[in-house]
């Protein structure tokens, strides 16, 4: 009797800790899309790891696609707060850096990257194991990539 009213003292009010909005895209990914361009259209193979700190207020994203005609290696830290998501990006195969700025809201992130010579739309929405991409390039023989990944 004495064992069990100490172990309900002891167990207290249980309390959730708060969960960042990117708490939803944590861990390793993978899968496949399609590039769009000016010359046509044609199957891209990714992977994406997604590192996330501070109850998911911040992430480091590495994001790896490569196809027969194309390549992109893009690493991000971003963070959010109330919604707000601001951060930094840097894509190395052609050497290309900027900012990130947008929104985040239940697993989907809208947000605009811009550098000086670039800017593209983002959109990344994660439901469950599923997250999709879709990226859109602005005065670029790009138009449009989508990419479909699964976790794990």
């Amino acid at each position: 009797m004495v064992a069990i009213v100490v172990a309900s003292i002891g167990a207290g009010p249980s309390y959730s800790a708060p969960r960042g909005g990117f708490a939803d895209f944590a861990g390793s990914w993978s899968g496949s899309g399609r590039v769009d361009s000016a010359g046509g259209s044609e199957t891209i193979r990714c992977r994406a790891r997604y590192g996330v700190a501070d109850g998911g207020t911040r992430v480091e994203q590495h994001l790896v696609c490569a196809s027969a005609s194309y390549q992109f290696d893009i690493e991000c830290r971003a963070s959010e707060a109330g919604g707000r998501v601001s951060g930094s990006w840097s894509e190395t195969t052609r050497n290309v850096s900027g900012t990130l700025a947008g929104t985040l809201d239940g697993g989907r992130l809208q947000a605009v990257v811009t550098a000086p010579i670039f800017s593209a739309g983002l959109s990344l929405v994660a439901r469950g194991n599923t997250q999709e991409v879709v990226i859109t390039p602005q005065g670029n023989d790009v138009r449009q990539v989508s990419i479909r990944l699964r976790r794990g």
